[in-house]
């Protein structure tokens, strides 16, 4: 899984994402074990980011929210990407939710992006 979870990493420091976060909710018995949260600069970069995600990922379905491209949820069973654009991200403060369970030793702050805290 951690390997999983450095080459999502990897691609999204790739990318013009900002602010990425890494949640474990392994302990809180939900479905999705790892939850990334990061920040698209607006909804053309993130809608590109999906198309170049599904690529990366190998997945052939349209996630959810790419119409809009405000909010794209990519749910890879294990590993749930939410993609949002700032004020998206701002209104519905995921953040907040699971600030407890942040994985603070992934170095996302490569390429001079930083971690959101």
């Amino acid at each position: 899984m951690e390997e999983k979870i450095e080459s999502i990493i990897n691609f999204l420091n790739g990318q013009k994402c900002k602010d990425i976060c890494v949640y474990d909710l392994s302990k809180e018995k939900r479905l999705a074990k790892i939850v990334i949260i990061l920040t698209s600069p607006n909804f053309l970069e993130n809608k590109k980011l999906a198309t170049d995600f599904l690529e990366f990922a190998g997945i052939d379905v349209q996630p959810e929210g790419f119409n809009k491209g405000e909010w794209i949820i990519f749910d890879l069973e294990d590993i749930v990407i939410h993609s949002f654009i700032p004020v998206a991200r701002e209104k519905y403060n995921l953040d907040k939710l699971w600030q407890k369970n942040q994985i603070k030793n992934i170095n996302v702050a490569k390429q001079g992006k930083k971690s959101k805290k």
